[in-house]
């Protein structure tokens, strides 16, 4: 589809666009952006000082590398937000307070490049957000935007780009409840091959698109009940049509930063951004979603890139599996009822062949989640990939054994690591393990080690004792136990 076209006499109340997440996606959109002729003023959104010290070290600069020739683009010019403690005196309904430090012109007296249109700045002393483009985790962005909802209205729009279904659903619960209130949502889906390789560095490895898209918020649009959907359009009342099955042009119309932030979007080649129908995009999202169900945990519990899941028999039964639960769900899908070719496009032959192909384009890389887990950061996307499955399937009465099986899998290989890394034996004995260095130690016959553990090693032993410590200090050898 065609996004808007800029009307006549509409007045934008900036042209401003903020992005909040400095991953490889939030870095790549920002340089993307910058690249445009007539580029609208940027604002880069960061949590901590620090990141913004490093910025400065680096010239205030985004750099894109390009993978395949290894030329490096810098883009510099954005303005900043930090997020620190409000000053003395004030308080901020979410507690955080955002700094705004702008970008400024090389020569003396250093103006803004950016300067502030006169209704941008809020009381607090920060600034309006308009347009917000949201690139970090799915199970972050509840959190994310508790930060900025006193600095956003029902005029703003956010341009969620993340993996997942579902956590707009928990930003609706949590952050903005009352749909009169709640800011316009776009939705964007990005097949580009990029990843970080440094402060403010990213790397391009493959084209892709984005694509685009306006959520309908089902508040304010319900889905139709069955004896309403089965009517014929023609005997359709306009508020029935503009209520139950609103076109895309209608639910723009209700917002301008939708239209403006589009087109933002859509002018970037380097993005190579498309607008799709808010029914068109929810099934590309869908597609890619299951692949993901599958490639993502996977890998994460087996450590391995993503190729390693083709050729492998047990795998195979496992994918087969989990693909046929998702297939299920889908078809079934309320908001998917009534699509020509359904049956099709969601078959577990066809979501099976859309894994493939990924795991195929993608088998060097290695999968976000699996790198969530390497990095023991302190959550995963599960919740939104596996767990949207789950969530959809319990809705319609189809059970999802094998995903959420999966799901509470890889919570709990991530609670066993956390576990083994701070030393303790995950049941409480009062005991625990030595370090690698002392089993390092034993298995070489250090007799100092030996010693002090309080019992012989059998030289002709294969399985190198494994120590464990009482708090009282004394020791004593058991088995290894091979898993």
């Amino acid at each position: 589809m065609e996004p808007p076209a800029e009307r006549e006499g509409e007045r934008l109340p900036t042209r401003r666009l903020h992005i909040h997440g400095m991953g490889s996606i939030g870095l790549f959109v920002a340089h993307a952006l910058k690249q445009m002729p007539n580029a609208p003023p940027i604002t880069l959104m960061m949590h901590r000082g620090d990141a913004y010290e490093s910025f400065k070290r680096l010239g205030r600069q985004v750099r894109l590398r390009d993978k395949a020739s290894g030329i490096v683009d810098e883009q510099d010019g954005y303005d900043i937000d930090i997020k620190t403690t409000p000053p003395a005196g004030l308080s901020t309904t979410s507690g955080a307070y955002w700094k705004y430090v702008p970008a400024t012109e090389p020569q003396k007296p250093h103006r803004p490049l950016h300067p502030l249109e006169a209704n941008e700045r809020l009381p607090s002393g920060e600034t309006y957000i308009h347009c917000l483009i949201l690139t970090v985790k799915a199970q972050i962005a509840v959190a994310a935007l508790l930060d900025v909802k006193h600095r956003l209205n029902a005029s703003s729009t956010i341009c969620l780009m993340q993996n997942g279904l579902g956590q707009i659903d928990d930003i609706n619960t949590h952050v903005f409840p009352d749909p009169a209130t709640r800011p316009t949502y776009l939705v964007g889906v990005l097949s580009h091959g990029c990843y970080s390789a440094g402060a403010f560095l990213v790397v391009h490895a493959a084209m892709g698109v984005t694509s685009l898209g306006i959520y309908r918020d089902t508040d304010k649009h319900p889905l139709p009940r069955p004896e309403l959907a089965a009517r014929p359009p023609s005997t359709l009342s306009p508020h029935e049509q503009a209520t139950y099955f609103p076109t895309d042009e209608q639910l723009y119309n209700a917002s301008l930063s939708a239209r403006f932030l589009l087109r933002s979007l859509t002018r970037s080649t380097i993005l190579c951004s498309a607008a799709y129908p808010y029914l068109d995009l929810l099934m590309l999202q869908l597609e890619k979603l299951s692949s993901n169900a599958v490639l993502n945990p996977l890998t994460a519990l087996y450590d391995v890139p993503n190729g390693a899941m083709l050729g492998n028999h047990g795998l195979n039964i496992v994918q087969n599996m989990l693909v046929s639960e998702t297939s299920l769900v889908f078809r079934s899908l309320p908001e998917l009822q009534g699509v020509p070719n359904l049956r099709h496009r969601f078959s577990a032959q066809r979501l099976k062949e859309l894994f493939a192909l990924m795991a195929k384009n993608t088998a060097l890389n290695s999968s976000s989640m699996r790198e969530d887990l390497r990095y023991q950061r302190a959550s995963t996307e599960i919740d939104y990939i596996n767990g949207y499955i789950v969530r959809r399937g319990q809705e319609l009465g189809i059970p999802c054994a094998c995903h959420f099986m999966l799901m509470h899998m890889l919570k709990a290989r991530l609670e066993l690591d956390r576990q083994r890394d701070k030393d303790f034996v995950p049941f409480d004995t009062g005991k625990r393990l030595v370090g690698e260095v002392d089993l390092a130690k034993l298995a070489a016959g250090d007799s100092t080690t030996s010693a002090s553990a309080g019992a012989s090693t059998s030289s002709t032993s294969t399985d190198p004792p494994v120590v464990v410590e009482d708090h009282g200090g004394e020791k004593t050898s058991e088995k290894a136990v091979t898993q």
